[in-house]
This record gives C-alpha cells, structure tokens and sequence, in this order.
C-alpha cells in the first residue's frame, strides 16, 4: 500500500521519490560493504601490502649486492624481512646478504627459504658457499650435489670450483683435481673463475710438481688480461715473490716484470703500487729508504682509502715511527680504519699508555667491543691483570647475543692468549646460533689447545649431535673416541671397536681419496688385531709426504711396526716429535721410537 504522505504525490514525482530512495539504499549498502570490509577483509589487505612492499625491499637488497655495496644492501634486506618476515623474496635477500658477507647464520635463512619456496640455482651456490665457510660439509655436498644434477640448469664452472673446495676439506686432492680440470677446460669459465682454480690447485699441490707448474701457468695466464681478475693475479705473483727468500722453481715471472705490469694497469690503486714498490725494494735492497720516502709523499695526501693503505704498507714493513709522521692523528680520526692503523703503529713502538689514553678518551668512536679488547691488551702489556680482566669480561659483556661479536672477540682472544675469555665467547656464540660451526671450531681449536684426548673428543661428540651426517666430524669423533680405548678394554668394548670399523670402512668407500678416514680405518683394525687388513687400509692412494699430518704418520708407522716393517716404521716417523701428539698417539710409537 502507498504511504499516506504519498497519495498526493503525481507519478512521475512517485518514480522520482523511488529512484532516490535506491540511490540512498545502494550508499548505505556500499558503507555497510566497506565496514565489513574493513573488519573482515582489512587484515589481508594490509598484509598483501606488507609483502609487496617487502619484495621491493629485497629487489633493492639484490641490485645493491650486486654493486658490492653491503652497508646499503644490509638495510634493504633488514627493512624487507621486518615488513614481512616469512616473506620468501625477503628471506632471500637475508640468506644472500649473511652468505655473501662470509656469516654462518645464513644456513637458518636458506632453511626457512626452503619451507617456503624451492631454492634456485643461485640460492643453491650461496647456501654451498657459506656451507663451506661454516664447515657444513653435508649442507654444502647436498647443494653442490643438485647443481652438479642438471636439474637447475646447465652445471657451470663454479659448481666444480664448489666441489672442489669440499673435496680438499674431505682430504681428497684427486678428487679436487678432477674437478679444477673441468673448470679449466670450460670455455665458459670467467677469469676469476680460473684464477680460483688455479690457487686451489697450487693449495692442493705439495709433491706435485706437476700440479704446481700448472696452477701457477693459468695464474700467469689470467695476469695478462686488463681486468679486475688479472689485477688480482698479478698481486698473488708479486706476492709469492715477496714473501719467500727464494723465488719457486719454474716460477712463471721476474719481480721486475711483475712491478712494471702492476704500476701500468689500468685498474691498480695505491695497495697494488705499494706491491709493486715491494718488488722493487726485493731486487734493489739499497734503494729501500728511497722507495719508501717515495711511497710516503706519493700518498699521504690521498684520500682516506689511499692514505689507510699506505699506513698498512708501513706497519707491515715494521716502519711504525714513519708512518705517525706521515699521517698524524687529526688525519688518522677520518676514518676508523686510519684510526686503528694510528693504534698499531704507537703498538709497534711499545707506546701502550698513549694508545690507552687515546681510548680511554674515545678520541674516535668505537664499536665498545673492539674499545674493550683494544684496552685489555693496552693492560696485559702495562702488566695491569686486575684492569685487563676487567676488560675482557666487559668486552663479553658488549659482545653478548651478537654471534658476529662474540666470534670477533674469542678470535681476538684467543690470538692474545686470553684463552679464558676466548672459551667463553666462543661457548656463547655457539649457544646463541647452535648451528654456527665456526665457534664449535674455536672451541675444538681450544681443546686441542690442551692437548687431551678427552676434552677433544668432548666437543667433537657435541658436534656430531648438530652434525650426525658430516664425514669429517663422524671421522674424527671416531678417531678420538678410539684413541681412548685402551688396548685392554678392546675385547669388553668389541661391539663398539666393530662399529667403529664398519663406518671407518663405509667413509672410505665414500671418499676413496681421503687420508683422514684411511688413517681411522687403519687404526681400528690395527686395535682389532688385524695387522695385514690395517696395512690393506693404505692401498691404492697416493699422498706426498709434504701433506702427511704428524697422526697419520704416527699410525702407519705403528701399523708398519705391527706387520713386521720395522725399518720402514723408523723412517716414517723419523722427524716426528711425540710431543706433538696426542698421548695416545704417542703411546703408539714409543716402542719403535726406543
């Protein structure tokens, strides 16, 4: 029925009245839509923002690591995973950004990457490239594995330079070898790429002299081209020459030559003409004072970077006075580098008390940790103990939930002889990131540091509880733990002895090559009784005496010794000092040694 306020209405003003009152409906219906909307569908919205914002984060992070410019790229990568951190374009940049800056918290981002998304070909070459700095050898070979598969994408030369750096931390030069050649005979392969290969070959070379020649002919061959990877392999032949007194046989260049090249590429800064001025002091020692005057007024009124490598090149050849004359300390507060280049060289004078007043003052800002070490060393050389313990445990203190820090510090200590504090920073970062293998390393360096077997094998059974799978941590566990049977308890521990060989024999069928895992083989048989299957241990590898560890030696002569080979056991251990080894070790050849 029509309103009574409408009965006087015409029709075209009914119609009218009608159209706005749908109009008036449809508004309030929209608003009612858009409430709700807010309510119910605001959240989603707001998040798909977030993500998206957080890829063009990460698309920055990604170009500026491409530019080698880190600072900025670390706070793309930061500003990506804060707006959404589960974000896969954002966990990747993070992965990225901690692998291509040499930090081992990297491997619980390419985790969290994989649960969320496949990881690609690059992902894969970074997650095997921190794995190998982190001493991951299982993470590292399943990565190296599915890019040698073909499987993402065509294998290129940096997937066998991979798989060559897992094969020398396995003990296996063959295997590495094989894996240079094809970088080698790849035309694909970058400069670089063949450089790197090069110096892994001259690493895995020792009584090779045909590996040697090699490697160092493609460093020559790389050295000629006008790019970055030519100027860096000009810099590791002049600095071969450099350090040794006597120039390698076959060497492919004169330090004369290398000189010239250096100063007329076209790339060469101040560190690389500091070098060549090197090569010249080596061939012309009388014109030393010269050169160095030279060098000083060249680039003392460089910029920052040029100055702080000249400060470098001053403290390194031990001309400390020289280099507070050339650079003051109002032009050594430019720049933090300048600044700890101005500490080392009042160090090199023994001036301790200045270098302490300087910090002390906070003359330049410093990160409190690197301040607290600094001025713990200040005290240990002021014979001030109380002060420098304080120091140190101030330094833990600053360093504290920060894995960078605590390594920088333990690394710091431990070089100092501050082994107190190196074990405890070491012990905290390896429980703020469990998975961090460089302070597990610390912490087994410490060990070893002792001497005891038994603390030795206490952190490697730690270890294999992170790292069930790594060949080189169940090898050395074992090994430790082997070392600790003595030889009465074999028969009571005979079930575990057993074990022992059956993975020592399975890690050998694995990584034929690899002297570490034939040298445990050998010596759980040798224990077993089985004198003949221990010197079998041996067949069929080759291994220069040059790249023979002191434990090796220490076992196969006393396998020799068992199997009747007494001379031969003599010869073998003939440079070996039983103070060097292990207890254990020792024990074995002290009869052959008499």
């Amino acid at each position: 029925m029509p309103r009574a306020d409408d009965i006087m209405l015409t029709t075209e003003e009914l119609r009218l009245r009608v159209r706005k009152r749908n109009r008036l409906l449809l508004v309030l219906a929209l608003v009612l839509a858009l409430g709700l909307g807010a309510v119910f569908g605001g959240r989603p919205i707001t998040h798909a923002i977030k993500a998206w914002q957080a890829r063009r984060h990460a698309q920055s992070a990604f170009a500026l690591m491409e530019k080698e410019q880190w600072n900025d790229a670390r706070k793309e990568a930061t500003a990506a995973s804060q707006l959404w951190p589960n974000e896969p374009e954002a966990l990747r940049a993070v992965a990225r950004f901690l692998s291509r800056t040499r930090q081992a918290q990297a491997l619980e981002f390419w985790d969290r990457l994989e649960k969320e998304n496949r990881l690609t070909r690059a992902d894969l070459t970074d997650e095997a490239s921190i794995a190998l700095i982190a001493g991951d050898d299982t993470r590292a070979k399943r990565a190296i594995d599915a890019l040698l598969s073909g499987k993402n994408g065509a294998v290129k030369p940096m997937d066998h330079l991979l798989a060559a750096q897992l094969a020398i931390r396995q003990g296996a030069p063959s295997e590495a070898h094989e894996a240079l050649l094809k970088v080698f005979g790849d035309p694909q392969a970058t400069g670089r790429e063949k450089l790197q290969a090069a110096l892994l070959e001259n690493a895995i070379s020792a009584g090779n002299d045909g590996w040697r020649e090699e490697a160092w002919s493609w460093v020559k061959k790389v050295s000629d081209a006008n790019d970055d990877a030519g100027l860096d392999a000009l810099s590791v032949l002049a600095q071969t020459i450099v350090s040794q007194e006597k120039i390698p046989e076959n060497f492919p260049a004169s330090a004369l030559d290398l000189a010239q090249k250096l100063e007329a590429h076209p790339l060469a800064r101040a560190p690389q003409k500091l070098l060549a001025i090197d090569l010249r002091i080596r061939e012309q020692k009388e014109t030393r004072d010269e050169l160095i005057a030279k060098a000083i007024e060249q680039w003392k009124a460089g910029e920052p970077e040029e100055t702080a490598a000249l400060a470098t090149w001053l403290n390194g050849k031990g001309e400390f006075q020289r280099e507070l004359d050339a650079i003051p300390l109002e032009k050594a507060l430019q720049s933090r580098d300048l600044f700890l280049q101005h500490i080392d060289a009042l160090g090199g004078l023994g001036r301790w008390k200045e270098i302490k007043e300087l910090l002390d003052r906070d003359t330049f800002p410093l990160d409190p940790v690197v301040q607290k070490m600094y001025l713990a060393r200040c005290n240990a050389q002021l014979g001030e103990k109380a002060a420098g313990e304080n120091n140190w445990q101030r330094a833990l203190e600053a360093a504290r939930g920060d894995p960078a820090k605590l390594l920088m510090l333990a690394g710091y200590a431990e070089k100092n002889g501050a082994l107190e504090t190196a074990r405890a920073a070491y012990d905290e970062a390896a429980a703020e990131s469990p998975t961090l293998r460089a302070a597990h390393q610390g912490r087994l360096r410490l060990a070893q540091a002792t001497n005891e077997t038994k603390k030795i094998h206490d952190v490697l059974a730690e270890m294999l509880i992170i790292w069930p799978n790594d060949p080189a941590v169940l090898n050395d566990e074992a090994y430790t733990r082997l070392l600790l049977v003595e030889q009465a308890q074999v028969e009571s521990r005979k079930n575990e002895v057993e074990n022992i060989e059956r993975l020592a024999a399975d890690l050998v069928r694995r990584e034929p090559s690899s002297l570490p895992h034939r040298t445990l083989l050998a010596l759980v048989r040798l224990r077993l009784g089985k004198f003949s299957e221990a010197l079998d241990a041996y067949s069929n590898i080759q291994v220069s005496r040059g790249a023979l560890t002191l434990s090796a030696l220490a076992v196969h002569a006393a396998v020799l010794a068992a199997n009747g080979r007494r001379d031969d056991a003599v010869s073998e251990i003939r440079d070996v000092d039983p103070k060097r080894l292990l207890p254990e070790e020792a024990a074995l050849i002290s009869a052959i040694k008499r």
